[in-house]
């Protein structure tokens, strides 16, 4: 079976964060959930800046291809891992 491009698992991720987020914040406006995050301990300050610049990017992507290209597996990992921690604190 091939291997999924990077690209395709950052967009996957960071929907998924997404998802947990609206979740989370039981609301679609990602700044409340943001903080709803923050406040509960699920994500620390690094995190919320590093998931705000993905979802844009995420966003970006959808229509640019050129911005799939900032795509790295370090971050594909990190977004891994918040996704992670959202949803184990979110299950708690």
């Amino acid at each position: 079976m091939p291997e999924v491009p990077l690209h395709r698992r950052f967009a996957g991720q960071a929907r998924l964060v997404r998802l947990l987020l609206w979740r989370i914040g039981d609301s679609t406006d990602i700044d409340a959930c943001l903080r709803v995050a923050r406040e509960a301990s699920m994500i620390d300050g690094d995190d919320e800046a590093f998931l705000r610049e993905c979802i844009a990017q995420e966003e970006r992507q959808r229509d640019d291809d050129a911005a799939a290209a900032e795509t790295t597996l370090d971050v594909v990992m990190r977004l891994q891992r918040c996704a992670d921690k959202l949803n184990r604190a979110d299950s708690a």
